[in-house]
């Protein structure tokens, strides 16, 4: 999905972001070592960068040709038979006996290619993980694991300490706008989405066109600023307001929820993605409300009378709460993006701290 969704209107789907790493990995892929960990944020593109780099690491010509080649077309596609992509759709973790199956292809030869590449895009269990390690420590040339993780701390440090860990961070808001630009959308909607997308290009190029948009940007500062300017908060007010942002991120999936029409793996992927978009909303809403109050304390500190936005009155909060209220935000993200908590409660607990600071 990533790679449609990033997608230039010709051509191979361009890498947005990532320069350095990406250029690090070209160096690499004629002479490749046999496990990577890709680490960064959820949303950022690694996904993306894995299939563009077993793409090279499978073409005979090491992805260096102006046309298209065949073996770049049927990986482009998913149908290159020395690219495995290790991700049951019945589970949300990869089990011992996932793994034991990717040990028993890792030894066959590779079908077409030089090499066998192995994605493995899912979160594993830690025995899945043990049962790969002699694999790791005895890599032939001719096969390249690439691990695709949100931190190294996920896998045991035998697995992570023998893989080359590659590490992404969230795109620059100014490289999402650009990249909006060239694809058609008007500047100031492009500044609009990348600060919802927050340094996520896949959801950036998802998000342009999308009429919610603002809607749940606007919602999301407009509570950042009610709860400065509120010294009590109850808790039937709370979850009045946890609603209403929620109420926007459920307008905000309607473009990736599974439609009536689709069944069996097409309707799982569906629901896993709309299961996915919507913890990186709950982030991305949490970031606009962290950003509020940091821009809250620069104000005040530097005694600007700048807004906060357009339909936005600037609030007076005092620096240091602001700054405690970001790290309570940005805290709470990562909760919800990493644990299976209900938003609910947490972000209702969530505005009655930020009040009580």
């Amino acid at each position: 999905m990533a790679d449609r969704l990033l997608a230039a209107p010709q051509g191979p789907p361009p890498i947005i972001g990532h320069g350095p790493v990406w250029e690090r990995l070209i160096a690499e892929s004629r002479a490749p070592t046999g496990a990577y960990l890709f680490v960064g944020p959820r949303g950022v593109g690694k996904s993306l960068v894995a299939r563009r780099f077993a793409e090279r690491l499978v073409c005979g010509l090491g992805g260096e040709h102006p046309d298209e080649c065949s073996s770049c077309e049927k990986a482009r596609a998913g149908g290159h038979p020395d690219i495995v992509v290790v991700s049951p759709s019945e589970r949300q973790r990869i089990g011992v006996n996932d793994a034991r199956g990717v040990v028993q292809r890792a030894a066959r030869t590779p079908v077409e290619s030089d090499r066998k590449v192995f994605i493995i895009d899912r979160e594993m269990t830690e025995p899945a993980a043990n049962a790969l390690l002699k694999t790791l420590e005895e890599p032939t040339g001719s096969t390249v694991f690439i691990l695709v993780s949100v931190s190294a701390e996920d896998y045991p440090t035998t697995v992570a300490s023998r893989c080359r860990i590659i590490h992404f961070g969230k795109v620059g808001a100014s490289e999402l706008v650009e990249a909006l630009v060239i694809r058609g959308v008007n500047r100031s909607e492009a500044e609009v989405v990348a600060e919802v997308a927050g340094g996520r290009p896949q959801m950036a190029l998802q998000l342009r066109g999308e009429a919610p948009t603002a809607r749940f940007r606007f919602a999301w500062r407009e509570k950042a600023e009610q709860l400065a300017e509120r010294d009590h908060l109850g808790a039937g007010q709370a979850l009045a307001m946890v609603d209403e942002v929620l109420t926007h991120t459920e307008r905000m999936l309607d473009r990736v929820r599974p439609s009536r029409s689709m069944v069996g793996r097409e309707r799982e992927r569906a629901q896993r993605e709309t299961r996915r978009q919507r913890r990186l909303l709950w982030v991305s809403g949490l970031e606009i409300m962290a950003g509020w109050f940091v821009d809250a304390a620069a104000r005040e500190l530097s005694g600007s009378g700048g807004g906060p936005g357009k339909g936005m009155r600037p609030a007076s909060v005092e620096p240091a709460r602001a700054l405690r209220s970001a790290d309570l935000i940005l805290q709470a993200g990562v909760e919800l993006s990493r644990l299976n908590l209900r938003p609910r409660a947490r972000l209702a607990e969530l505005f009655c701290r930020l009040v009580r600071q």
